[in-house]
């Protein structure tokens, strides 16, 4: 593996070499960090940034290189003092914007709130015709919410101030919030955000990378020494690096669909109508055709005597039922009203040439001999733009759809250079980097994990292989996007991130611990066995009369057989009415019902004697009947094991969270909820430059 990764990395900085402009050096940096690179494509670049370039270009490989130790290398810092010396170094103005944000977007991932809603402001107030102005006033917003200066707590520094507790108490329930709003409610909501605040930190303390690369870079003032910066390797979890890797990969591409199809998908009224005019067979309904049958072998006996009863006055489909041998004989051959497509091939074929109410003469078919009669015709009918406008758009989405689709794969395709010609083990070639067969088999391993996949089928495999091609063209596409700029699929990113490794963080620190062993089971159970004791159960219906004449009729009845849940829904006044008395099971000192004792003696579709109660005499009837018993060991472990593991679960999480907390420095504030201030920032008016060109997310 290690001789492949030097082999790729030669290939990767040798097509570098050659690279004759700028953008090809950014998407070679791009591709080593798609390709698990990170520290060579840092390298590149710092290499690539000696050579002769013009100040624009230079800032944007620097501008790379932020982006690099930001979002593939996760190191904000480092990234924040890049991004800082390009804004010292006023940057065009159709870049600065850009640059400005990405310095606020590094400052918030470094948790330096108050710098970082400073660039965002900077953005916001003096590049209001900047792409990331829209993306600047939401993260502002966030920031400051971050940055307000009356706080509810402290977690070892890190602020949790009163407007962001209130945010989160305005999203939950009205039971949640009413709980909140008294000091105890208060103080519980701080104390789990603390708590989720301390896991996130004990998280990605546990999976943080094991090993690291050392690379040189300069990080600001371009006259200053290089520093060392170390580049973090995999995380020490690698089935969590996978499942953060594969959601991350799923926003993006959700969002790459988007903005390559679904917001493409608009339609003014003209172009609609154009697409109804040039597709008008798809809005008419067709011809519908009321036709009958009549179908000989093809010996052709009874063809002149039905022609003769035909001539006679005889109808069609009397005929039909008395010589026909086809299946519609029995309905007198009628076929119903069809459109001609809908009809068997024989008679579609001649069905516009008879005249209604008139027989065909007899032909012969693939069937027999057949005659047809077409009783009516119901001609073609156009149906108004008005009335299919919404399935003229529908139609037109769904061709869109695949034509965008189409397109999109097409240039991602050409734009990371496949070559899926087979050569040797070399299966494809995907942006420089290789797929050999042992990629291919490792790659089906995974598949099989999800879903059956035989290896020795050749076109599951030639199909397994044209998806690990696609998945690794998207991966390319998805790096040119930059998608992570945009702020809220950041900001979703990163939760969802989050929540991942605190989940897994709890699966090992408390879930992996919670099963019992056999013998705390064995145990629970010889010191609960009574517990586990069921006593006798007995499944009932009811009927409450209030009479006696009443009681007397429905004795009667039931004496002659009559069904138990029918005299309820007649005769009952209870509230079991309309459910035919039913109740379902009752057991001892449970159900509060007043004929319980006499209920629980019944056998199986026994009905007690009248019992006599304030409201009435009650009748009930057992449908079925379970004795006591005293559930086995066996029996009962499923409910012990859950159970003693539940109470575990608890006990972990208890101990997990006072060692959390006592091992941070927490300040809680008790005061109550401040007046909600606002946030007031006065944008610079749009300016109509056209000396510089619209701002590039490179």
């Amino acid at each position: 593996m290690k001789i492949r990764m030097i082999a790729l990395q030669l290939i990767l900085i040798s097509s570098v070499a050659m690279a004759a402009d700028i953008n090809s050096v950014l998407k070679s940096a791009r591709r080593m960090c798609v390709n698990d690179s990170v520290p060579q494509a840092l390298a590149m670049l710092e290499a690539k940034a000696k050579e002769q370039w013009t100040d624009r270009e230079k800032l944007l490989l620097h501008t790379e290189k932020g982006d690099i130790l930001l979002y593939y290398a996760r190191l904000p810092l480092e990234a924040s003092k890049v991004y800082a010396d390009l804004a010292e170094s006023k940057p065009p103005k159709d870049l600065a914007g850009g640059i400005y944000y990405r310095l606020g977007r590094a400052y918030e991932r470094a948790e330096k709130f108050t710098d970082a809603a400073k660039s965002y402001e900077k953005v916001v107030t003096e590049y209001p015709d900047s792409p990331f102005n829209a993306a600047a006033l939401s993260a502002i917003e966030r920031t400051f919410v971050k940055n307000y200066e009356v706080k509810a707590a402290e977690v070892d520094g890190y602020p949790v101030s009163q407007l962001e507790v209130e945010d989160i108490i305005a999203k939950l329930s009205p039971e949640e919030q009413e709980k909140a709003s008294t000091p105890e409610g208060r103080k519980e909501l701080l104390e789990r955000i603390i708590y989720e605040r301390l896991l996130k930190l004990a998280a990605e303390r546990q999976y943080a990378p094991k090993d690291s690369t050392k690379v040189t870079v300069h990080l600001s003032c371009k006259t200053c020494r290089p520093k060392d910066v170390m580049i973090p390797g995999h995380m020490s979890n690698l089935a969590l690096e996978k499942r953060i890797y594969e959601s991350s990969k799923s926003l993006l591409l959700r969002r790459l669909y988007a903005i390559e199809v679904t917001e493409k998908l608009t339609f003014t009224d003209k172009e609609k109508r154009r697409y109804y005019k040039d597709n008008i067979e798809k809005f008419t309904n067709p011809a519908l055709y009321t036709v009958r049958e009549i179908v000989l072998d093809s010996s052709g006996l009874y063809l002149d005597t039905i022609k003769q009863a035909l001539a006679s006055g005889m109808s069609f489909d009397s005929c039909a039922k008395l010589y026909s041998i086809s299946q519609s004989k029995s309905r007198g051959g009628s076929l119903g009203e069809r459109p001609a497509h809908a009809l068997p091939q024989e008679i579609a074929a001649v069905v516009d040439t008879l005249k209604p109410g008139s027989p065909s003469a007899p032909y012969k078919t693939q069937r027999g001999w057949e005659i047809t009669l077409v009783e009516s015709k119901q001609a073609s009918k156009v149906n108004p733009y008005e009335g299919v406008e919404k399935n003229v758009e529908d139609l037109m989405k769904r061709d869109k759809i695949r034509s965008l689709s189409e397109d999109a794969v097409a240039r991602f395709r050409k734009q990371a250079g496949v070559d899926s010609v087979p050569n040797g083990d070399t299966l494809a070639q995907v942006a420089g980097r290789l797929i050999l067969k042992a990629d291919l088999d490792g790659y089906i391993d995974d598949l099989s994990q999800r879903m059956p996949i035989n290896k020795e089928d050749t076109a599951i495999v030639k199909q397994a292989l044209l998806q690990m091609i696609t998945d690794r063209v998207f991966d390319h596409a998805l790096a040119d996007a930059k998608l992570f700029l945009e702020d809220s699929l950041s900001v979703r990113n990163e939760s969802d991130r989050i929540q991942l490794i605190v989940n897994s963080y709890l699966a090992d620190e408390v879930d992996s611990k919670t099963k019992p062993t056999d013998e705390q089971i064995a145990e629970y159970y010889s010191k609960h066995k009574k517990d586990f004791f069921q006593p006798v159960k007995v499944s009932v219906r009811e009927m409450l009369v209030t009479s006696d004449d009443t009681l007397k009729i429905v004795q009667k009845l039931l004496s002659a057989g009559a069904p138990f849940d029918s005299l309820a829904r007649t005769y009952s006044a209870a509230d079991s009415k309309s459910r035919g008395g039913y109740v379902g099971f009752i057991e001892e000192g449970k159900s509060a019902k007043p004929y319980e004792r006499q209920a629980l003696k019944l056998k199986e579709n026994a009905v007690t004697r009248p019992v006599k109660t304030d409201e009435g005499y009650w009748l009930v009837k057992c449908e079925s009947r379970q004795e006591a018993r005293q559930p086995t060991l066996d029996d009962s472990r499923y409910q012990i094991n859950s159970l003693l593991a539940n109470q575990k679960k608890d006990e972990l999480e208890k101990a997990l969270k006072e060692r959390l907390m006592s091992g941070a420095e927490i300040t809680i504030t008790q005061a109550g909820p401040e007046p909600s201030p606002t946030l007031e920032i006065t944008p610079v008016p749009p300016v109509n430059d056209t000396e510089n060109p619209p701002e590039d997310n490179n």
